[in-house]
């Protein structure tokens, strides 16, 4: 089991490595992961940072017992940065759909990491901020189109329906003034 540190260098980091910040990285655990495998469950205690390192996998939510994919991902993307950071139990579940092997970080190894290599753990920080820029955009690319049509379909209702809403709370608080005069 050896973590490659070139990857490493190229995928997490975005520079080269001192000798120091490689033996500091030494705390990256490496797993193996078979088609179908569960990587990470949905509602686990967080706390720590997962790096596919190859392989893909999906990224799916079940809520209600619907269960909805989210996105599909690749070598090099990070998972997990949510309930890592916030260290909180995972909102999505994340299913192998290849062979992949994935480099975990605890958030106990990372804060070890940002008391002796504040480059390093910056570095990982920033990783982690593009990663989740990246979803939003892809998120917002996804929802806008579903909003701007909703709000036509919303323009085309008859007007009763638009108002009712109003009316049912205008006779409430008239009801609620009534009974707190002693009506």
């Amino acid at each position: 089991m050896s973590i490659d540190m070139r990857w490493i260098e190229q995928h997490l980091a975005n520079r080269p490595l001192s000798h120091e910040e490689r033996k500091a990285l030494g705390v990256i655990d490496e797993r193996f992961y078979k088609i179908g495998d569960t990587i990470i469950e949905q509602g686990q205690p967080g706390g720590v940072l997962y790096m596919l390192r190859s392989g893909k996998a999906s990224v799916e939510n079940n809520n209600d017992g619907v269960r909805v994919r989210i996105s599909d991902v690749v070598e090099g993307t990070l998972l997990g940065e949510i309930s890592f950071l916030g260290n909180h139990n995972t909102t999505a579940e994340v299913i192998a759909g290849d062979h992949c092997v994935v480099y975990t970080l605890t958030r106990e190894a990372f804060s070890s990491i940002m008391r002796d290599h504040h480059d390093l753990a910056f570095a990982i920080f920033s990783q982690m901020l593009a990663s989740q820029t990246k979803i939003i955009k892809e998120m917002n690319s996804q929802i806008i189109p579903i909003l701007r049509t909703l709000k036509k379909k919303a323009q085309q209702l008859p007007l009763i329906i638009k108002v009712l809403p109003v009316v049912f709370v205008l006779i409430y608080l008239s009801a609620l003034a009534y009974v707190s005069l002693g009506g």
